[in-house]
């Protein structure tokens, strides 16, 4: 609802759910495998890629442009 890209969305989901599920205070789920937890360890990464390190690659290149031509797209856009 804030914007967020589906897949990172369903991304959230599927941590928390299998999270939920995993641990409960005082209680420790030993039956988790290996290939659950790469799993798991792939969404994370996923998340982080999709919002914080292609955004911050996007501006880098964005803040590179020349200033009259930012002034002109922030004109299109009504800003």
């Amino acid at each position: 609802k804030k914007g967020l890209p589906i897949k990172v969305q369903e991304s959230l989901d599927i941590l928390r759910v299998i999270g939920n599920e995993a641990v409960h205070p005082g209680q420790l789920d030993l039956k988790d495998d290996i290939k659950t937890a790469s799993s798991l360890f792939k969404l994370v990464n996923f998340i982080a890629e999709k919002m914080i390190t292609e955004q911050k690659e996007i501006q880098a290149i964005y803040n590179k442009l020349p200033e009259s031509k930012k002034q002109q797209i922030k004109t299109r856009d009504g800003k």
